[in-house]
């Protein structure tokens, strides 16, 4: 079976049963980046949420910095025919451009500024960071076929100096205070307070007074920290704080730092990854007791920072990694830790797959060393490891979820959902230029099935609820919660959306389209598609009989 086949075989068994909402949306051009943005409003069976994004074009367009209305289904509401029948060409009915932002310069990155999620931070390639009022900025999209159209970027609200080469990717916002952090080429790590031009960041009149192209006013970082030999590569504050951060670079090394014992890093990790490995991102749990780290080989590292006793440490022991996973077969780019749920965290990279980690943060400074991992000095590996995804050594049991959506192109950026009402919840983007059929980028948002993170007996309890549907398809659930027909209509309408602009893949795209059409009006019902082989039904009644006994 070709990949395509096993795509769409995906596509269309696992999806259902593996995603509680998915959605596919089409970029006419690549991305690095992707954001959510504030609640808006809720209704019946959706609510709808802003988020961001950015487009990286070639000399014929601006460079974009987009705002977009997303309406997120709400949980256990979308059907198997919604969540399957998208299409990797098409644009998705529910996310829809607001505004759209000429940005000076490629967007590497963003960063919300928590307490007013409107304000956003960039990353470009050039020493200077730019914020931005994202309700106040002068909406270009309404341009199009105007005689006063022009490609002259937007003028920033604020432009952060103070980096002496660029700085490409490593950007963080502190979630208790309007502080910034970001590294650079230039081995620095640097601080700015937007505390007093925060009125004037609100109201947006420098963006919508200066006009296109206009000088923004500078705001000078307020604190410098050195420590790094190399690139800095990511940087996060640790949450509930302004003072202390996290920093990797492609000196190998994960350096701590906390502002309030000066300039220099209160702590150090050399060789974070083994010799040679530069680390690629950092994240620090909500708890803050956990600091994961993803490097260029692949690896996953946890460092479990009560392991370091009381007091200050200039050097953390091996003993503070509690564990090592190698299952990715690329580069790590992103990882991120759940916000509202303890000991999980999702990586993602190069090898184009985003992977779903479960740990126990309670036990984890009390389990010993040698059975979770060493660090490559101690010449000791985390036994249920595997080299790469198609080895046949077992699992980590901490691997609870491997997404695949993004199979054209490596995982740029990806963020949880930090709505309670969104468990679960993910919004994911990947680079896709290199394929030759796509040429853009993806943007997905998906929603893990809940029966898939609950422990065992919720599932057998949910389960138990509809024991005679599953065995003998009698007593069916109701159906109230489902999309209405409507809803099902404009989803149906998004498979002929936007074809692609590579004219030599229209007649393949209109096949397929054509072919998922079909298939959606001969759909079942969600009754009928709600079947299960002789094999889960026999692993139901073992469950069954291990219950009476």
């Amino acid at each position: 079976m070709d990949k395509d086949s096993n795509f769409h075989t995906w596509q269309s068994r696992m999806v259902p049963l593996m995603y509680d909402c998915f959605y596919h949306h089409n970029l006419h051009w690549p991305t690095q980046c992707c954001r959510w943005g504030a609640f808006l409003e809720e209704s019946t069976y959706k609510s709808k949420y802003r988020c961001y994004f950015s487009e990286q074009t070639d000399d014929t367009e601006p460079q974009k910095l987009i705002s977009a209305n997303i309406d997120v289904m709400k949980a256990h509401v979308c059907s198997s025919e919604v969540v399957t029948m998208w299409s990797e060409f098409s644009r998705c009915p529910y996310i829809k451009d607001q505004r759209i932002v000429y940005h000076p310069g490629e967007v590497n990155k963003i960063r919300e500024i928590p307490q007013h999620p409107e304000l956003l931070v960039t990353h470009t390639d050039s020493p200077e960071l730019y914020l931005w009022n994202m309700e106040k900025q002068p909406n270009r999209s309404r341009e199009k076929g105007s005689s006063k159209a022009s490609n002259a970027p937007n003028t920033p609200d604020l432009r952060l100096t103070g980096h002496e080469e660029e700085a490409l990717f490593p950007l963080a916002t502190s979630d208790t205070s309007s502080y910034v952090a970001s590294g650079g080429s230039d081995k620095l790590v640097l601080l700015w307070s937007l505390q007093d031009n925060m009125e004037t960041l609100l109201a947006g009149t420098v963006g919508t007074s200066s006009g296109k192209g206009g000088k923004s006013p500078e705001l000078s970082a307020r604190t410098i920290l050195r420590g790094h030999s190399n690139t800095i590569e990511d940087v996060v504050f640790k949450p509930g704080s302004t003072e202390q951060l996290a920093s990797v670079g492609d000196d190998h090394m994960a350096l701590f730092w906390d502002t309030r014992s000066g300039a220099a890093p209160c702590g150090r990790i050399p060789e974070a990854h083994g010799k040679g490995q530069d680390v690629q991102c950092v994240d620090w749990d909500s708890q803050g007791h956990l600091v994961a780290t993803g490097a260029q080989d692949g690896s996953v590292r946890i460092w479990d920072l009560r392991r370091l006793g009381s007091g200050s440490f200039s050097q953390l022991p091996a003993q503070a990694c509690m564990a090592v996973f190698r299952v990715h077969t690329g580069a790590i780019i992103r990882l991120e830790w759940h916000p509202l749920e303890r000991g999980v965290l999702a990586s993602g990279g190069e090898d184009q797959i985003i992977n779903v980690w479960r740990l126990d943060p309670d036990s984890a400074a009390s389990v010993p060393l040698e059975e979770v991992g060493a660090l490559p000095a101690e010449g000791k590996k985390r036994k249920t490891t595997p080299k790469g995804a198609d080895s046949d050594e077992p699992r980590p049991q901490e691997l609870i979820f491997q997404h695949v959506g993004h199979r054209r192109g490596k995982v740029v950026d990806f963020q949880w959902s930090r709505d309670s009402s969104l468990p679960w919840t993910v919004l994911s983007v990947s680079d896709d230029a290199a394929d030759e059929q796509i040429g853009g980028g993806s943007m997905q948002l998906w929603r893990i099935n809940h029966l898939i993170y609950q422990d065992e007996e919720a599932v057998v309890a949910e389960l138990e609820k509809h024991r005679d549907f599953i065995l003998k398809g009698i007593n069916a659930p109701e159906l109230e919660t489902l999309p209405r027909t409507d809803e099902v209509s404009k989803e149906k309408a998004s498979i002929n959306m936007d074809p692609p602009a590579n004219q030599e893949n229209a007649k393949e795209v209109m096949n397929d389209n054509s072919k998922r059409a079909d298939d959606v009006a001969e759909a079942p019902t969600p009754t009928d598609t709600m079947e299960i082989d002789e094999k889960e039904k026999a692993a139901v009644e073992n469950v069954s009989n291990m219950d009476e006994k």
